[in-house]
């Protein structure tokens, strides 16, 4: 008797988790390195005005607006930028037309942060250094404040300064990262709000919460919504050197839930940080080989639906001899199962103690869809967890073994309904010994 499992498997977990992620780790898009990198390093990538985005390469700020097909579109010089001598991401404030950005100090040579104002022609006038609470001059010392041990008005040793802002709230918050005493690692994640009674005034700078904060160095924050926060890290449990993570925020509050990791679609072994992004698409700059130089503009490129060479194969399940389990209906991307399938996996996990001594193999497989590459890797995630599942419920790991099939066993060959890819984006589970 023919034994089938259906599964319909979760595809939107980590995307409840993390707002990017969500769109562009679905399965959908890879990201590549684009192909308007050099082999010169591609510098801090911040928004800026009417949905552009820009970039430094070494002293030229080049501006792009995503497109259709989200690859960087003809790069523009923006030399109002290059004048103001920025050093990482800047804030731009699109109702003020204000810019935040940090460079060094002429007076102590620390990075601070400053202000300019967009005039009409484009141009910004008038750069003054922020008023900060606590980083501006003062006459009097104070005694007995935490900011007596960790000022932030560069007075004490240890103290380095501000880098790599972002801005949130409709342009009342400023996050940024800071070497500071009053820190907990290397480089700390903190933020300044505009105060509401002291006209161009801005607060002292608070620490976010330790659930983003450690011991180790986090950088490169970046709002989206006022409710996600991403950021780079080199804590350990990460994929290699600087990893992409981020966080909630939790309700009514200003702290945030435990980061998260995200996935391999972002993170790789090399350094991955400073995302950018508009309502069209999100952009960082990695390490990663593959790319043109040190330092590369990585792109979400949607997979298009080129299909490779496939078995040839009946668009129906036969009858096989034997023991064989299929494992039906993953949704697209997605490699774990909801909790209502535990009943279908007992019932395989009970079939197959009915051939003691015999090695099982299980077999991943994927639709048509997305690169040949991705989709190995995503059938073999598919086998993997499987496999695990079995092994749970007391399933000996040395007699069952994980296989990836990618895309080339479909059921259905040429799928073109959603229906039809279902039934190809599946699990096997074969007898391997008589």
């Amino acid at each position: 008797m023919k034994k089938l499992l259906v599964a319909v498997f979760s595809l939107l977990a980590m995307a409840d988790a993390v707002a990017l992620e969500g769109k562009f780790g679905t399965g959908w898009y890879e990201f590549a390195s684009s192909e308007k990198n050099t082999k010169a390093e591609e510098r801090p990538m911040s928004a800026y005005k009417g949905g552009s985005i820009v970039f430094f390469r070494n002293d030229t700020a080049y501006m792009f607006y995503p497109q259709k097909h989200l690859d960087l579109d003809s790069l523009v010089v923006c030399p109002e930028l290059m004048k103001l001598n920025i050093e990482g991401t800047f804030a731009y404030d699109e109702n003020s037309k204000k810019i935040y950005f940090v460079k060094k100090a002429e007076a102590d040579n620390m990075t601070q942060i400053f202000e300019a104002t967009q005039d009409e022609k484009g141009e910004f006038g008038s750069v003054k250094l922020l008023k900060i609470k606590g980083a501006m001059a003062e006459k009097n010392q104070m005694v007995g404040s935490t900011l007596t041990m960790g000022r932030y008005n560069f007075s004490h040793p240890g103290v380095k300064g501000f880098h790599n802002l972002s801005l949130a709230k409709n342009g009342t918050r400023i996050y940024f990262s800071g070497d500071f005493k009053a820190g907990v690692g290397g480089r700390d994640i903190y933020y300044i709000d505009k105060e509401a009674k002291e006209e161009g005034v801005w607060s002292r700078p608070i620490l976010v919460g330790d659930s983003v904060n450690s011991k180790y160095t986090e950088d490169y924050p970046i709002l989206v919504g006022d409710t996600a926060l991403y950021f780079a890290s080199n804590r350990p449990g990460g994929m290699g050197d600087f990893d992409l993570y981020g966080a909630h925020k939790l309700r009514f509050k200003d702290n945030f839930e435990d980061p998260i990791l995200l996935s391999d679609v972002f993170n790789s072994e090399a350094a991955d940080y400073n995302i950018a992004y508009n309502k069209r698409a999100m952009y960082f700059i990695s390490k990663r080989s593959g790319g043109s130089g040190k330092a590369d503009i990585y792109y979400p490129a949607r997979f298009e639906f080129v299909r490779e060479p496939e078995l040839q194969m009946h668009p129906t399940l036969e009858e096989p001899k034997g023991f064989n389990w299929v494992l039906f209906f993953f949704d697209f991307g997605a490699t774990d199962s909801k909790p209502e399938y535990e009943i279908q996996l007992n019932e395989l996990y009970e079939a197959m103690q009915e051939f003691p001594g015999f090695t099982f193999e299980i077999s991943g497989h994927t639709d048509s869809r997305g690169s040949a590459e991705f989709n190995q890797k995503l059938s073999q995630k598919r086998a993997d967890y499987i496999r695990q599942l079995l092994i749970q419920r007391g399933m000996n790991p040395k007699k069952i073994k994980a296989v990836g099939r990618g895309l080339y066993e479909p059921i259905v060959k040429d799928a073109q309904t959603e229906e039809e890819h279902e039934q190809n984006r599946r699990v096997e589970v074969k007898l391997l010994d008589d």
